[in-house]
């Protein structure tokens, strides 16, 4: 069997811009990430992709599959395969492109700095119960591997913070360590133009570890009144 892709290639530097037909052998087990790896080692060495853990822990392999976002190291190639269809491979959107598929993430590095995206603890010792610590644990798992934020459509908007902010916003509103609350509330209404969100749930329906970006949104809204 043959895994046929159709992957974007980009090199702002030069101006090139097209997609570019791969054919891979498929292999049990296979992810995308291996067949991009595949094609790198044996096809092309210049095709440029994000990958590290390979299990689905550090996010930086989300790709776009056929218009969805997916972790490249999760998602499995049998039933594309299967299909017999060519399979398109592009770049996050609402990113700048570095190279084919690897994208820019500077602007989130920045915006997790702008809520002081850390918990910011007093001098006083705090325990967080277990019921608490399982409320949090959604907006914990989240990965950073930008799927949400690349398929919302208000991010278009570039005063809007995005799902993965406001994930992580409501991450450290619970927390009874955190010393900032107020302080970062006001930020993500000010700055981060909360009340953008469309309430349209992409955003849950594309994250790998089911945060559920947009639940987590309407609980921020809340925290307000």
């Amino acid at each position: 069997m043959i895994l046929r892709l159709s992957i974007r290639r980009e090199d702002p530097e030069s101006g090139i811009c097209n997609y570019q037909d791969f054919e891979v052998p498929y292999e049990e087990g296979m992810t995308f990430l291996t067949a991009l790896q595949r094609i790198k080692e044996y096809q092309d060495e210049t095709l440029t992709f994000r990958h590290f853990c390979r299990a689905g822990i550090c996010g930086t392999c989300t790709v776009y599959i056929n218009g969805f976002p997916k972790l490249a190291c999760k998602e499995q190639v049998l039933p594309y395969v299967l299909l017999g269809k060519r399979v398109v491979i592009e770049p996050l959107k609402g990113f700048k492109v570095i190279k084919d598929l690897a994208v820019d993430n500077d602007k989130i590095i920045k915006k997790l700095k702008e809520i002081h995206g850390w918990v910011r603890t007093g001098s006083d010792e705090c325990r967080i119960p277990p019921d608490l610590s399982r409320k949090l644990e959604s907006a914990a798992d989240c990965i950073l591997c930008l799927a949400c934020q690349s398929y919302c459509p208000q991010v278009l908007e570039e005063n809007y913070a995005g799902p993965l902010i406001f994930a992580k916003l409501y991450r450290f509103l619970e927390d009874p360590r955190d010393k900032d609350k107020e302080e970062r509330f006001v930020q993500a209404v000010e700055k981060g133009n909360l009340y953008h969100c469309l309430s349209c749930n992409k955003c849950n329906h594309v994250c790998p570890k089911e945060v559920e970006p947009a639940t987590l949104i309407r609980k921020v809204m809340v925290y307000s009144r």
